[in-house]
């Protein structure tokens, strides 16, 4: 469809097959997910950073009593001491920090923190890292980019390092990351290569070659988790409070 449109998106339930049990995450969700062609990663970085903002002041211009409800109350349950209608304008005035995934853990190794789990090269971010890295060091939503080929999915964008991919997440305080996303692979014989890398059959998924085999552009997309930008705009701990019938793994009371 992006390629046929140029800027398309989809808004619907999401599964999660991962068992990530913790505040942000649950085991079905909703996401919002844009996909564009021509787009390279600097322009999908642009997109998410415009996306965001518009949503954050929006709702602080059109839900000022909800808003100002939220910050009257500082409930234990939420994640801020300091009233979130603050923090949504401080996001939507700020220029979000944008550095290459290498540099983040190096910024990490040397901060001096103890951290619970250690930053390692080619290892996933931790929350503790996420959190340190918009609340400490920038003081910004932060725009990570460039993983570690080897812990991100095959179809991201390889660099010409052959270490790296075009990936990049969107980090914000309190929660850590909001969006994910990445320049899509549209170079067959690098996607195939990447698939027998990661032992994914190609018979599997000749659809998805052929929407390359038969001509495609450069193109790029992301995911925006619905219930996390409900949880960092009301302030809220738990990803569970912001969901009429929260399903999390082994739970599937509702």
């Amino acid at each position: 469809y992006a390629s046929a449109l140029g800027k398309v998106y989809t808004f619907g339930p999401t599964f999660r097959a991962e068992n990530s049990n913790t505040s942000r995450h649950l085991a079905e969700f909703w996401m919002i997910e844009p996909e564009m062609a021509f787009y390279e990663l600097t322009d999908n970085m642009d997109l998410a950073e415009r996306f965001l903002k518009r949503i954050f002041g929006d709702t602080l211009q059109r839900c000022t009593e909800d808003m100002q409800f939220l910050s009257d109350r500082p409930w234990d349950k939420q994640s801020t001491d300091e009233p979130i209608a603050d923090v949504l304008q401080r996001v939507v005035d700020s220029e979000f920090a944008r550095l290459p995934y290498t540099e983040a853990i190096d910024i990490l190794s040397s901060s001096g923190v103890s951290f619970d789990f250690q930053p390692t090269w080619g290892s996933d971010l931790q929350s503790e890292h996420e959190r340190y890295l918009t609340e400490k060091h920038f003081q910004s939503p932060v725009i990570l980019y460039d993983y570690p080929r080897v812990i991100k999915p095959f179809y991201m964008y390889c660099n010409d390092d052959e270490k790296t991919v075009r990936g990049m997440d969107v980090l914000v305080p309190q929660i850590g990351e909001i969006i994910g996303g990445s320049q899509r692979e549209h170079r067959l014989e690098q996607l195939q290569l990447r698939m027998r890398e990661t032992e994914m059959s190609e018979k599997d998924y000749w659809w998805y070659l052929d929407l390359r085999r038969f001509g495609t552009v450069p193109h790029s997309g992301f995911g925006l988790g619905l219930e996390r930008v409900v949880q960092f705009v009301t302030g809220m701990a738990n990803i569970r409070d912001v969901i009429p019938f929260p399903r999390t793994p082994g739970n599937a009371e509702f």
